[in-house]
């Protein structure tokens, strides 16, 4: 069957999709007592220690370093949850599979959605912090206002989305046969934190001294080849200015200008990555969702 058919005959079922949405929620807050109120609760402690740590013990010379930091964290935890969760979003789920026909992939896209609404929450923490931000640049006779391309966040998220739905596919379904992929997976993403810039610039790797001219341009357009590397610094470009980072901050000497837009070109190959992405996860999915129940 196509995936057209496929995804005609997932449409039909997304009463069964919210409700598992929904269900993934109920789960996850199980006999808590604060419920969903701990997924608003988690953004804002995070918030809070990466203010205090920035602010007052690793200071950078950075007027508001701290919202430059969680503009990409926030999107990060959203990848590295919704990647996690998707590994057994299938396999946990092994007892419904094999009593009740419905699209087998609802599963991980659930999963998906589920981290999503809280994304949406982290965002809207972040934005009481960036109002905050630039409130009081305003009151202190220093106004600011947040770039237009602000109104280009949704396009960030839906890029985001549609890439952690097809890793969440592919891991999913692949999980069912070699159930060491989780474990790899939860290595790949420690890894691949230090590997985007969350905690540092993407401008650092291409003003850093500590490599060759050649290898450093070589590793830079690495960087921008990643498509979580351009979503991670265009949420932070969309929603803050540019900045001037003092010299002699991790191997660069001369002060750099920070927060820059990616070249369009390496946006619109990062768009296209993410629908590709989502398409090549959705049929390695379907080829093999009929094989689940003889693995077991």
């Amino acid at each position: 069957m196509g995936l057209l058919h496929e995804a005609r005959e997932a449409w039909r079922y997304r009463e069964l999709l919210r409700n598992l949405v929904d269900r993934e929620l109920q789960v996850r807050y199980k006999n808590s007592t604060l419920g969903v109120v701990w997924s608003l609760a988690n953004p804002i402690v995070r918030a809070l220690i990466l203010w205090a740590v920035f602010e007052f013990f690793l200071p950078l010379g950075i007027e508001n370093y701290s919202a430059y930091v969680l503009a990409a964290f926030f999107p990060w935890t959203y990848f590295l949850t919704g990647v996690l969760d998707a590994g057994e979003s299938v396999s946990k789920q092994m007892a419904l599979v094999k009593k009740v026909y419905f699209p087998r992939e609802l599963l991980p896209l659930a999963t998906t959605i589920a981290n999503l609404r809280h994304f949406c929450l982290s965002l809207g923490v972040l934005a009481l912090y960036l109002v905050y931000l630039y409130g009081r640049s305003w009151l202190e006779g220093d106004p600011k206002l947040p770039p237009p391309t602000i109104l280009l966040v949704p396009v960030l998220v839906v890029m985001q989305t549609l890439l952690i739905g097809g890793i969440a596919l592919f891991i999913s379904a692949l999980n069912v046969f070699f159930e060491d992929v989780k474990f790899l997976t939860a290595v790949v993403l420690d890894l691949l934190f230090y590997a985007v810039p969350i905690i540092y610039f993407l401008e650092q790797v291409e003003r850093t001294t500590a490599l060759n001219p050649a290898a450093r341009q070589f590793i830079y357009t690495l960087f921008l080849l990643n498509p979580m590397t351009v979503i991670l610094t265009s949420y932070r470009s969309f929603l803050l200015p540019p900045e001037e980072m003092p010299g002699g901050r991790f191997g660069q000497i001369e002060p750099i200008v920070v927060n820059l837009p990616v070249p369009w070109s390496f946006f619109l190959l990062a768009c296209a990555v993410c629908v590709l992405t989502f398409v090549g996860g959705y049929a390695f999915f379907n080829a093999r969702k009929w094989r689940f129940v003889e693995q077991l």
